[in-house]
């Protein structure tokens, strides 16, 4: 039973994981909850925080659900402010996170929502529940704690060092931090040609800037088009158990199924959508060196087809790119000189032995968070690693099939639990909400069970 004089459950993180958890906590009459965000920002997050109307989902509303069990409620609350929203809509981002602060918001006092930054948990003991320390020194107690930290910080880019990080004209989050002033015809390097470089992108368009702006990854690979209209997916996908469980097997038979599928009439993307049921079950088949194989080369080439941009911005994307005002690098840092007047970075090509020099005014990190929960500088993540209340792993933390955390000793925890990213190395598919709705759902069904 919950302490009587602590919430039943503390929330870390009041993104999109934070405030499905506390919503199905809290609603018919469930467990006291306290949600507490570092940013005071409950709902939305990091990533649907944006106000820029040209920052698209890249996923139709009718799979944005927060609820699992309600798939409609996004697209029936959307309705709400645009009556031409449908199922088939790539909404703004922005509005996406309006609808996570409401969801929040409808629950009243039954979520107490607090601003801080919790730094460390004790666990619990004989004489009461855990004991969460936030940096301002406040303290809460908890009976289970929830850790919905959302994707990791960014890393330093390759080929960067402490003397860039330094220097204010790098920014090394521009979520979070605001970047310098750039001249309206300067140009800037993005580090990054994921969903997130595209957004920049579009943001300096749309901000008046018209000089070169330059995109760098070791692969130069841009996230695909969604197609619209989709065929809806097949209830009946590939028999992926016949699979072998192996990275290059798996590869070789999606090519063969996605070659069946165009026999068909169809599209890759439509092979993609039917195997999203099932790519967790697919990912959990392979052994960690298979899945450390994937990770090392397939990565970057699912992730390009599995997370697309919508129509809109692929289109504006291609027309940047068309009039020369969007670049796309593949290729590694080789040298990078901070001038006073401008900044020149040195390019090798990818495949080729001749070296690029662009001279740039501001370097922009969009490499996306970083793959590695050892690489964080989060104190609350490095805490709980040297308490040994969490394992790191390469792609997260370890997890049980439940959600409790495993501590050091392989024992899951019964009152810490976590939901996102962390759950990567067991999931593989755990960033989009279609996968982590009906996680947060399940986890919070099991903790309403225990209070």
């Amino acid at each position: 039973m919950p302490s009587a004089s602590a919430p039943a459950v503390v929330v870390v993180g009041a993104g999109f994981c934070g405030a499905a958890v506390a919503w199905h906590l809290a609603r018919a009459g469930g467990p006291r909850v306290t949600l507490v965000d570092a940013r005071g920002e409950f709902g939305p997050g990091l990533a649907y925080r944006t106000a820029d109307p040209r920052h698209l989902l890249n996923t139709p509303a009718g799979r944005m659900s927060a609820l699992a069990d309600d798939p409609d409620h996004f697209v029936r609350w959307a309705r709400t402010r645009d009556p031409s929203a449908s199922g088939g809509s790539f909404l703004p981002r922005g509005v996406y996170g309006d609808y996570l602060r409401q969801l929040v918001a409808a629950a009243g006092p039954a979520i107490t929502c607090l601003s801080g930054h919790v730094v460390d948990v004790a666990p619990p003991g004989p004489a009461g529940p855990a004991v969460l320390a936030l940096a301002d020194g406040t303290r809460l107690a908890a009976d289970h704690v929830v850790l919905a930290l959302g994707n990791l910080p960014p890393r330093l880019p390759a080929g960067l060092d402490a003397r860039v990080r330094a220097d204010p004209r790098y920014v090394h989050d521009p979520w979070t931090a605001p970047g310098p002033a750039i001249a309206r015809d300067a140009a800037v390097l993005v580090f990054g040609t994921g969903l997130s470089a595209l957004d920049l992108a579009l943001g300096l368009a749309g901000a008046g800037h018209r000089g070169p702006v330059h995109l760098l990854s070791r692969h130069g690979l841009l996230p695909q088009a969604h197609r619209a209209p989709a065929r809806p997916p097949d209830p009946h996908p590939p028999a992926y158990t016949d699979w072998p469980a192996t990275a290059r097997g798996a590869l070789h038979a999606l090519r063969m199924a996605a070659r069946t599928e165009a026999a068909r009439g169809g599209d890759w993307r439509d092979l993609l959508a039917d195997l999203r049921p099932v790519t967790q079950a697919i990912w959990r088949r392979w052994p960690a060196c298979e899945r450390e194989r994937f990770v090392r080369h397939l990565r970057v080439y699912w992730e390009a087809h599995r997370h697309r941009a919508a129509p809109a911005t692929a289109a504006a994307i291609a027309e940047l790119r068309a009039s020369g005002r969007l670049r796309v690098h593949a290729g590694r840092i080789e040298d990078m000189s901070l001038g006073t007047d401008a900044i020149t970075a040195t390019i090798r090509p990818r495949g080729e032995t001749t070296r690029v020099h662009l001279r740039v005014a501001a370097l922009l990190n969009a490499t996306g968070p970083a793959p590695d929960s050892r690489d964080c500088d989060d104190p609350l993540l490095r805490a709980l690693i040297a308490r040994g209340l969490l394992v790191p792993d390469p792609l997260g933390a370890s997890i049980a099939d439940d959600g409790a955390v495993i501590d050091a000793h392989g024992q899951a925890s019964s009152w810490l639990h976590a939901v996102g990213s962390l759950r990567r190395p067991q999931l593989w598919e755990t960033t989009a909400v279609l996968e982590l709705a009906p996680q947060c759902q399940a986890l919070a069904e099991r903790l309403r069970g225990q209070s």
